[in-house]
């Protein structure tokens, strides 16, 4: 596996990612240096050359997003398979897929990444720089490249109507007085946890990255004295530092389930340190900046409080201020925020009544019905 030297410090979810996928990294090795042409330099591609021989590796993995005549002249200088950063997410999201919508999604993305790679193998195959794709001539690469994009435009059209129909169902809501509030956070912070706890569901959770890829919903009555009261929970898919364009743009139909919600409960990992937990929240908070998500009120859930290692109430009050004037520094507009553990049930009871209340300022303001 290759890292970029700037990402050395996260390469414990890097690794995780990688044995997600179903790899077990045999070497490491940081670069931070970038050839244009085959993103190796001389000297590195050398090394990798030695290594693939000497301890007989088939595949090489690179975290970062490689452009279509890096692919190639990998392939054809090393003689291996290569994996991107784009490539391996969408295998990881792959193995979680269940929905109908997932399956398409995470498709089309592959489809998006792998065009330009083939449209690079045809130029570079026309200058008798490599042979026809994947050994099959000329009429094989035009057949591939032709069926591509016919599957990538009626996936796109198959997509489009599961969208019509969500956001039918989601106005439908709307005009009911529903309250619609997206649980947001970073990939394994704990949100499908968090959603069966206030929904007493029993959907699938588990310390495995990305678990979630099709948003679920279900109604909930956070304030029974009140009729108007009606919250639709809304769960959706986690997040990672860098989230490459291609899988946000492939899973357009399920963020604009975040976009167009009324109030977003972010849920934050608390038992981390203060900087990964600054990393994480810059990633989600750049995802919903790319979605045009900006403005709306936010809960913020700092959850396993159970995991947490700390001697007093004045650590936790510590860290919620820090939480609460980062995130004010980055013009987040913050409701409320709430210590908890969704696995033990610890605090819900005022997570719940902090829905109550902003559920019930978004029904006396004059927005309340923008969807």
């Amino acid at each position: 596996m290759i890292i970029k030297k700037r990402d050395v410090e996260d390469i414990d979810e890097i690794i995780a990612l990688t044995r997600e996928a179903g790899y077990e990294p045999k070497h490491i090795i940081e670069v931070s240096k970038n050839d244009s042409n085959c993103y190796l330099t001389y000297g590195k591609l050398l090394r990798m050359k030695y290594i693939i021989e000497d301890s007989n590796i088939r595949k090489l993995c690179i975290y970062d997003q490689l452009k279509p005549r890096q692919f190639s002249c990998l392939i054809r200088e090393l003689g291996v398979e290569v994996l991107d950063k784009v490539m391996l997410i969408l295998k990881i999201f792959q193995m979680h897929a269940g929905s109908r919508e997932a399956i398409l999604q995470i498709e089309l993305a592959r489809l998006l990444h792998e065009l330009p790679l083939i449209r690079e193998w045809i130029r570079r195959s026309k200058l008798g720089e490599l042979p026809g794709f994947l050994g099959g001539g000329r009429y094989a690469i035009d057949f591939q490249y032709e069926h591509i994009r016919r599957r990538i435009a009626k996936i796109r059209d198959e997509l489009e109507e599961l969208r019509k129909r969500r956001n039918t169902e989601r106005e439908k809501r709307g005009y009911s007085g529903w309250i619609h509030v997206a649980i947001i956070g970073y990939t394994n912070a704990g949100k499908t946890t968090l959603f069966n706890a206030l929904t007493n569901l029993n959907k699938p959770t588990g310390n495995e990255m990305f678990t979630t890829l099709t948003p679920k919903s279900y109604a909930i009555d956070v304030c029974r004295n009140s009729f108007n009261s009606k919250i639709v929970l809304i769960d959706t898919i986690g997040f990672i530092k860098d989230l490459p364009i291609e899988i946000i743009e492939a899973f357009k139909a399920v963020l604009e389930e975040i976009r167009n919600s009324d109030v977003l409960l972010f849920v934050i990992d608390a038992s981390k340190n203060l900087n990964a937990i600054y990393t994480e929240i810059n990633s989600v908070l750049e995802v919903l900046q790319s979605i045009g998500f900006e403005g709306k009120p936010m809960i913020i859930a700092l959850n396993k409080l159970d995991l947490m290692n700390m001697d007093d109430n004045t650590s936790l009050s510590n860290l919620s201020y820090e939480i609460y004037k980062y995130l004010s520094y980055r013009n987040a507009n913050i409701f409320n925020i709430v210590p908890i553990s969704a696995y033990l049930n610890i605090n819900l009871d005022i997570l719940k009544e902090s829905l109550c209340q902003a559920a019930q300022q978004l029904k006396n303001s004059a927005n309340t019905y923008t969807f």
